[in-house]
């Protein structure tokens, strides 16, 4: 049902890493695996900083090996739900669109649940004037009140509480492996969307090993850039405070690429999307 390119699963990891709730803490946790203080990183003139790097590369492989296993296991689940393939699409792809509601902060806005009704009924109005089929509209409509649904069930007020971690810090690099893992089961709201959706995703795969190595292509987004920043810790630094302009541009782009990735994904048009070389 689904064509799935890993080019697209990278770049969502790397669109993840810019979140404007990941990226600027990046340093305060490169410190806090490293064992070297923020600010020692500040003064530091020489670029590179082995301990920092092969910290990062120890918390880069404990997440992505979750990730993978995540992958792996959302495929294996989906192929004993196989039968109930296209009930499972509409929803998850209502869930997407969701998940690009809440990445482009949309879901916070005083007046959302009216003016989403108001999406809803204009969608409405281009089915009863014939610019939409019947089945086209009836799997928007499941989309819409699965939308809502999270929405009036609060969903979206946990997706917003900031997680906090209660892993002691450690300057090892087995502990920098150990909070990998622990980052990966649980770290902040700002990549649960984007995992999220891959995930669905790779629950849709045919084979465990392809819903593994689309988790494997994400975990490499989201990774190399942290190993970047790890090996020019000094460049990285006066990236992120240049770089964090453009956050509300981040969060709408990304915003609008999960809402649109839900869309095709209601519509069944995500391996037509996929056919053109771009498709996530």
């Amino acid at each position: 049902m689904f064509e799935v390119t890993f080019l697209g699963a990278f770049v969502a990891g790397v669109l993840a890493f810019l979140s404007p709730c990941v990226l600027p803490i990046i340093p305060a946790y490169l410190s806090y695996i490293s064992g070297v203080g923020v600010e020692e990183l500040q003064k530091e003139r020489k670029t590179f900083n082995f301990k920092v790097f092969a910290s990062a590369l120890f918390f880069v492989i404990g997440f992505s090996l979750v990730f993978t296993a995540l992958g792996a296991g959302a495929t294996a689940l989906g192929q004993l739900l196989r039968s109930y393939q296209e009930v499972i699409a509409k929803a998850g792809g209502g869930l997407v669109i969701f998940f690009g509601l809440h990445f482009a902060g949309l879901l916070i806005r005083e007046n959302f649940l009216r003016e989403f009704l108001g999406v809803g009924a204009l969608v409405s109005a281009f089915y009863f004037f014939g610019y939409l089929n019947k089945e086209a509209y009836f799997s928007l409509v499941g989309a819409f009140l699965t939308v809502v649904g999270l929405y009036l069930l609060g969903m979206h007020q946990v997706l917003y509480r900031q997680l906090k971690s209660e892993v002691k810090a450690s300057a090892s690099f087995l502990g920098a492996f150990l909070i990998g893992v622990v980052f990966a089961f649980g770290w902040t709201p700002c990549i649960g969307p984007v995992l999220g959706s891959i995930l669905f995703l790779a629950s849709q795969q045919e084979t465990v090993r392809e819903g593994a190595m689309l988790l494997l292509s994400f975990s490499f987004g989201l990774g190399l850039p942290f190993l970047i920043a790890g090996l020019l810790i000094s460049a990285f630094l006066g990236f992120v405070r240049r770089f964090s302009r453009f956050f509300g541009a981040v969060e709408i782009v990304g915003g609008i690429l999960l809402i649109s990735l839900g869309l095709l994904i209601v519509l069944d048009k995500l391996s037509w999307f996929a056919s053109l070389g771009v498709g996530i």
